[in-house]
């Protein structure tokens, strides 16, 4: 089963998403914070990341250059989630995989998921 990290502090946006994506056969990890992210289990990897930009504690754009600058995640897609910030915005801060605008379609963004990690 593949593997999904969620970082999104709209509960409900997150409970959605978890629940949507686990009807997919993924295993969805979610945090509603930075802070609760970088306290997971660090040996435990995940197929694709999903950030929102706005976090209480932090942002998602910080989230994605630290995984793209690390040696052992760098490979690893993440999609970034926004109402606000714009794809040009984003990419001149780090490089994801993908970009999704809130309010977002929810087959569309499954439709990215298949795309990027499938459901091998």
């Amino acid at each position: 089963m593949r593997k999904i990290f969620l970082v999104e502090d709209d509960q409900a946006i997150r409970e959605v998403l978890e629940m949507v994506l686990s009807s997919e056969n993924y295993d969805v990890q979610s945090f509603s914070t930075v802070s609760a992210f970088t306290q997971r289990d660090s040996n435990v990897t995940p197929d694709l990341y999903i950030f929102d930009v706005m976090l209480p504690d932090g942002s998602g754009i910080d989230l994605c250059d630290e995984i793209k600058n690390d040696v052992d995640n760098k490979d690893i897609p993440i999609i970034i989630m926004s109402a606000h910030a714009t794809l040009d915005h984003i990419c001149q801060s780090c490089d994801p995989d993908d970009f999704i605008p809130k309010p977002f379609d929810i087959d569309a963004l499954l439709l990215k998921v298949h795309e990027i990690i499938g459901n091998k």
